[in-house]
């Protein structure tokens, strides 16, 4: 028999934990909704597989709207509108028409980095061949270091050759 308080958890909170993660819900405001703390909605998650399943269905479901709303401003969309009128005879009758919301450069360079990094994001990639890189900066120490080393004994052959000339004198 486990020990403490038993857990609050019923499985129909796994139904609406993933009903608001659909609507774009975050684990802190599920947490607070279903009157649990953030660290029981954690937990619950480790133990549970079906809320565990439910809220990850329910944050897809999301995402794939945020995406196809991107996707859509990116590329400009039409949609349906209404404008309500009045008419010679008085009465007022609701007209529909098409709105054209027009391309967004700005989203769709931000889906395109994104989607295609290689070509359209905008920091350079980092340099992948890290052994490369160290394998060239120590051959170039190595040779500044011998470079240096032979410059020093060129320098002291000097010195000692004219300290010697100076007592010989």
């Amino acid at each position: 028999m486990p020990a403490g308080r038993p857990s609050p958890y019923k499985p129909e909170f796994a139904r609406i934990a993933q009903r608001l993660c659909r609507n774009g819900a975050t684990d802190i405001e599920v947490a607070d909704i279903l009157g649990i703390s953030v660290r029981t909605f954690y937990r619950w998650c480790l133990l549970h597989d079906e809320f565990t399943a439910a809220v990850r269905v329910g944050k897809d479901a999301a995402d794939d709207r945020v995406e196809r709303a991107l996707y859509q401003r990116a590329v400009g969309y039409d949609y349906t509108a209404e404008k309500i009128v009045i008419t010679r005879d008085g009465g007022p009758v609701a007209v529909p028409y098409t709105v054209h919301a027009p391309a967004d450069v700005r989203a769709a360079l931000h889906w395109l980095a994104i989607r295609r990094p290689k070509p359209w994001a905008r920091l350079p990639e980092p340099p992948t061949d890290i052994a490369g890189i160290i394998a060239e900066r120590r051959a170039c120490v190595a040779q500044e270091s011998e470079r240096q080393a032979v410059e020093n004994v060129a320098r002291f052959k000097a010195a000692v050759e004219a300290e010697v000339a100076r007592r010989l004198v």
